[in-house]
């Protein structure tokens, strides 16, 4: 059973520090991104974004108007 050694190799990846423009294709067209994610996802958007922030602010405000109102009660 003798065992022969195998060289690892390595690689490494570097960035030069003048480097500007590291994350300029993340933001690339991002509104067309966030349309084209929208659109192929409208019901999960609705669901699980947009009720969620409607019913939240929903809540707030009727809070604040119930304390406004609690000491005409």
């Amino acid at each position: 059973m003798g065992r022969t050694p195998v060289r690892l190799k390595e690689v490494v990846y570097t960035l030069s520090p003048f480097e500007q423009t590291v994350l300029e294709g993340l933001w690339r067209d991002l509104p067309k991104k966030i349309h084209k994610k929208v659109s192929e996802n409208w019901l999960d958007v609705g669901v699980f974004l947009v009720l969620p922030t409607y019913a939240t602010i929903w809540y707030a405000n009727d809070y604040k108007e119930k304390e406004k109102q609690h000491h005409r009660f």
